[in-house]
């Protein structure tokens, strides 16, 4: 076929425009003469969910499980069909998303390999432990076999203490095996997520890490510090603010003083510039955590940004530019109106190859 021609409104800036994807599945900023119109009228280049894990499942009794390539590649799948064209994988059991870099489906994934953690400070399902003497060695090893990122679990309960909260987690590594960390991954070519949710993270800011992957325990401080960086705060909203089932009075009233928090931190960071990052973790989807980061206070666009375009600049993909493969997403009607828009596409391009009809 001719290709597709595209018009309409591309977002999330809301500038009208016209484009297409020729034969070959690249961008072009002019319609392809006998294209098939694409169907909808507003467009994005494409959703990015920048925190998730398509390896971890949730077992039956609550806790994390590692689960199949086979069920690992059918979620990746199933990401591209809800128009997420980039997918940033922030750990994996035994580092297994790598392998679905040289998989067709692996077009478009970020990935990091295995959790950076010590004995007894993260899931034992899910990693394998690494001393503070062996944190450069395993970095370095993910990184010669294909990860851009790297996972570090920079707090953590200890697993003895039975009830995970949040409020208990400590410190993995000295501020000093941070700093050598990100030192050596730096000059390896590659960066560096942090998994916090304490104080610990102006520590970690300090010591160089590339994003702040949760954020809780972030002071004002902290995020004006991130934002001098450069750096990016994916704050997974679905995991950290959604109600669970059973919910007790103090655990509803602790959430609801953490979405507070949040809100503020979040106005903070939108004032200073911090990029703002949409992650979905392994619970919630990109337009539910859209949808709390409209309610929250950021404005729709930027909302909008934080799963598209802030997204793809930070990650350092391209979206919609010309003569590369064209990632892009169309909606009959305006997300920015209803974020829940972004959970029927009209039609998906991942690479300049249509991968769902529309919903």
């Amino acid at each position: 076929m001719a290709g597709w021609r595209v018009e309409g409104v591309f977002l999330p800036d809301g500038r009208a425009g016209a484009g297409g994807i020729d034969e070959r599945g690249r961008w072009t900023t002019t319609p392809p003469d006998g294209g098939e119109p694409v169907p909808g009228r507003f467009l994005l280049p494409g959703l990015v969910d920048a925190h998730c894990h398509l390896t971890v499942g949730t077992g039956s009794d609550g806790w994390p499980r590692p689960l199949s390539f086979g069920e690992a590649r059918a979620n990746l799948q199933a990401a591209r069909e809800a128009g997420i064209t980039v997918v940033r994988d922030l750990g994996s059991p035994g580092s297994m998303t790598l392998r679905l870099l040289e998989d067709p489906e692996g077009v478009g994934l970020v990935a990091c390999g295995r959790f950076l953690a010590p004995e007894g400070q993260y899931f034992p399902a899910l990693h394998s432990p690494v001393s503070p003497d062996g944190l450069i060695g395993a970095a370095l090893a993910e990184i010669g076999a294909g990860a851009r990122w790297v996972k570090l679990i920079g707090d953590f309960p200890l697993m003895e203490s039975g009830a995970l909260r949040p409020s208990d987690a400590i410190p993995t590594y000295s501020v000093d095996d941070v700093r050598r960390l990100v030192g050596a991954v730096h000059e390896a070519g590659a960066r560096v997520a942090a998994h916090t949710t304490t104080a610990f993270a102006g520590a970690l800011v300090a010591a160089g890490v590339d994003s702040i992957e949760h954020g809780d325990g972030m002071s004002e401080a902290d995020v004006a510090a991130l934002a001098e960086t450069g750096g990016a705060w994916t704050p997974t909203l679905c995991a950290a603010l959604a109600p669970r089932p059973g919910e007790d009075a103090e655990r509803r009233a602790r959430r609801l003083r953490q979405r507070e928090r949040t809100a503020a931190l979040l106005r903070v960071a939108d004032r200073r510039g911090v990029r703002i990052l949409a992650g979905t973790d392994v619970v919630g989807s990109v337009p539910e955590e859209v949808a709390l980061l409209v309610e929250l206070g950021l404005p729709p666009e930027k909302a909008l940004a934080a799963a598209s375009t802030a997204a793809c600049e930070f990650l350092g993909v391209s979206g919609l530019r010309p003569g590369l493969p064209a990632n892009l997403v169309a909606y009959r009607d305006d997300p920015r109106d209803d974020p829940e828009v972004l959970a029927r596409p009209a039609a998906v391009f991942v690479a300049g190859r249509r991968v769902a009809q529309g919903r």
